[in-house]
């Protein structure tokens, strides 16, 4: 009798080409499928994609910890988390499918593809659930897509729907002006895990931002503006006490 064999996932990878860089003396791959795509750009050259950005996770993500990537994109931030921080684990979060296509194919070529919870691809997050939304995307920036109402099959639900029970440590959230909305839906989340978070905001939503990290017991440790329409804030809770 033949040994049950382990059932094993296939993923189609998009026609491509592979960039095979070395930084900090690891290699590295990246998937191109657009070379004039913003973030695609930057892999091209052997690059990550907003490195001080990037800079200002590294000081604050510790090894081991479990980073919740939420606008995973094509995987720039993920995969730097994984190969250069040494955290435990990525849940992945991405709701377009041109976007996951390379995301998997990023993470599977670096071989931390095992590394990821990717139960959530496919899906976006929001204050509450919802169907039917499709994504908007520019022609030359993969990243800067957004969830349309109306406009396709694509869903959105809560993120303490989805991660009720689990350990997070450190939150990116990058969702293209949806940030308010989202961590709404993540309140009991943020409140039972306190995780450091890195948030990208835009412009028209600082002030609501500021007032719920204050209500929330986050202080703002630092912040970088690459882009005059959004500005990104690392946050860190409140001892407690204070």
């Amino acid at each position: 009798m033949k040994s049950e064999q382990e059932k094993s996932a296939v993923y189609r990878t998009p026609m491509a080409e592979i960039v095979c860089a070395k930084i900090w003396g690891k290699p590295v791959f990246f998937t191109i499928t657009n070379p004039k795509d913003v973030i695609q750009k930057k892999h091209v050259r052997g690059e990550f994609y907003e490195e001080e950005e990037l800079e200002i996770i590294r000081k604050n993500c510790r090894p081991g910890m479990v980073f919740c990537d939420i606008g995973s994109n094509i995987g720039n931030h993920a995969l730097f988390a994984l190969k250069f921080l040494n955290v435990a684990k990525v849940i992945l979060f991405e709701p377009n499918p041109v976007a996951i296509a390379v995301l998997r194919s990023n993470l599977t070529l670096n071989g931390v593809m095992d590394q990821c919870d990717d139960q959530h691809l496919g899906l976006g997050l929001s204050d509450s659930s919802a169907k039917g939304l499709g994504m908007d995307v520019p022609d030359r920036n993969l990243g800067g897509g957004r969830m349309v109402e109306g406009s396709g099959d694509l869903e959105v639900i809560r993120g303490d729907e989805a991660l009720a029970g689990q350990k997070i440590d450190f939150i990116k959230l990058d969702v293209e002006g949806m940030e308010m909305r989202v961590l709404a839906g993540l309140r009991e989340t943020i409140a039972r895990e306190r995780p450091i978070m890195f948030v990208e905001v835009d412009v028209e939503n600082i002030e609501a931002f500021q007032a719920w990290a204050a209500e929330s017991r986050y202080l703002i440790r630092d912040t970088y503006k690459r882009y005059r329409e959004n500005k990104n804030f690392l946050l860190v809770p409140q001892p407690e006490g204070s």
